[in-house]
C-alpha cells in the first residue's frame, strides 16, 4: 500500500524502497497507462494513473475545465481578473498580470487583516477549506496514496502573490519596519489557515514559500532571519503543537544559505531542488529528516534514455544517508516531457521500488 508506505517514509520507519512523490500532467502518458482519453474524465484518469504508476504521495488531484484545444491557437488565454493560463498538461498554468497595488504607499498602507482593498485570495477561511478537499480527495483514492495539499501563500509568497515582485521587493528592502506589520497581518492570516489544517489531523502538511532564486537568495540571509523566521515560528505553532502531523517545507530555486534556519525551526522534511547538492544535504540532515527530490525535470525533457537513467541513479546514490527519501522531478512531469523519455523515467524508478 502506498499510502502506508508514504507514511513511514515521513516518519523514517524503515521500507522496502524508496518512495516516490511526483506531480503528473501528461495526458500522453495518462492515455498510455490506463487506455482510455484522459480528456473525457481528467480526475479520473489523474487517479487512476497516480494508482498504477504507484505513485506513493501526491500534491492534491486537479479537477481541470480547460477544453481540448483550448490553447489551439495560443500558448496562453486569458482567463479574468487580471489572469492568464498556459499550457501545462490537462490543467494549465495561471499567473497573474494586473494587481489591485501599484505604488510602494499602497503596499504599506495595505493591511492583510483588514483586507481592503479586498484581495479574494487573503482569507482566513482557505484552511478550513483546503483541509475539507483534501480529506474528501483522501477517502476517494483510499489507502492507495498519500494526499497532502500545499499551503502555498506561508508568508514570502504572500508578498509576491498580493502585490507582484517589484512592488513586493521594493518595500520589503526600502522600508523593511513599515513592511514588517503586514508581513505580521499576513503572518496571523497564515496561523489561522494551518490552525484549521491541524485541527483535521492530517498526517503531511507541505508549506510552501519561494524564498529564493535560481543561484541566490532574494534577500541577504539575514533579512530571512530577523523578517521572516520569527514570524514562521508563531504561525507554525498549530502543526508543531501535533506531534503526529509532519511538516515538509518547499522553495523554487537554492535555498540551501537558510537550511540550517529551517531546520532549526523544526520542519520535518524537505523538497531539494535539482540546484541543490542532495548529496551534502543528505549527509548533513538525512539522517533524521525525509528529503524529497532532486531529478532534473529538463533531463528528462531533453536528455536521451541514458541521461534520464543516469540522472535517476545520481539522485537515488545521493540520497542514501536518508533516513526517508521520495524520489521527484522537481520540475514536475507536464505534457512536453516525449512519451518515451517519461516511460523511461518511470521505468527506471520502479527498479529501486
Amino acid at each position: 500500500m502506498s499510502y502506508q508506505r508514504a507514511l513511514d517514509i515521513i516518519h523514517l520507519r524503515p521500507t522496502s524502497g524508496i518512495g516516490e512523490q511526483e506531480t503528473l500532467d501528461h495526458p500522453g502518458l495518462m492515455a498510455a497507462v490506463t487506455g482510455r482519453d484522459p480528456w473525457e474524465n481528467p480526475h479520473q484518469a489523474y487517479i487512476d494513473t497516480y494508482k498504477a504508476l504507484d505513485v506513493d504521495w501526491i500534491m492534491g488531484i486537479p479537477n481541470p475545465r480547460l477544453a481540448r484545444d483550448t490553447f489551439a491557437k495560443s500558448s496562453s488565454v486569458e482567463v479574468g481578473r487580471g489572469g492568464r493560463m498556459t499550457e501545462w498538461g490537462l490543467s494549465g498554468s495561471y499567473w497573474r498580470e494586473e494587481y489591485l497595488f501599484h505604488d510602494v504607499e499602497d503596499v504599506l498602507r495595505y493591511d492583510p487583516l483588514a483586507n481592503e482593498p479586498h484581495v479574494e485570495m487573503v482569507s482566513d477561511q482557505i484552511g478550513k477549506r483546503s483541509a475539507e478537499h483534501v480529506q474528501r480527495q483522501q477517502a476517494e483514492v483510499g489507502d492507495s496514496l498519500l494526499i497532502s495539499s500545499i499551503y502555498y501563500t506561508t508568508l514570502f509568497q504572500w508578498g509576491i502573490m498580493v502585490f507582484g515582485w517589484p512592488l513586493f521587493l521594493t518595500a520589503a528592502g526600502a522600508e523593511p519596519d513599515r513592511f514588517q506589520r503586514v508581513l505580521e497581518g499576513f503572518a496571523e492570516i497564515s496561523r489561522r489557515n494551518l490552525a484549521d489544517w491541524a485541527a483535521t489531523k492530517p498526517p503531511l502538511v507541505l508549506i510552501h514559500d519561494d524564498i529564493a532564486m535560481q543561484h541566490s537568495m532574494v534577500f541577504h540571509p539575514r533579512w530571512y532571519r530577523q523578517r521572516l523566521f520569527p514570524l514562521y515560528e508563531k504561525l507554525l505553532e498549530p502543526l508543531f503543537a501535533d506531534p503526529d502531523i509532519r511538516v515538509c517545507f518547499v522553495s523554487d530555486g537554492d535555498y540551501t544559505p537558510v537550511l540550517p534556519d529551517l531546520a532549526a525551526l523544526g520542519f520535518h522534511g524537505f523538497l531539494i531542488n535539482p540546484n541543490m547538492d542532495l548529496g551534502a544535504i543528505a549527509a548533513q540532515y538525512g539522517r533524521d529528516h525525509f528529503l524529497v527530490g532532486n531529478v532534473d525535470t529538463a533531463v528528462l525533457t531533453f536528455g536521451n534514455a541514458d541521461d534520464i537513467r543516469h540522472e535517476v541513479e545520481r539522485a537515488v546514490e545521493q540520497a542514501k544517508p536518508c533516513a526517508g527519501h521520495f524520489i521527484k522531478a522537481m520540475g514536475d512531469l507536464p505534457h512536453n516531457i516525449p512519451l518515451d523519455n517519461i516511460r523511461t523515467y518511470f521505468d527506471t524508478v520502479a527498479r529501486y521500488r
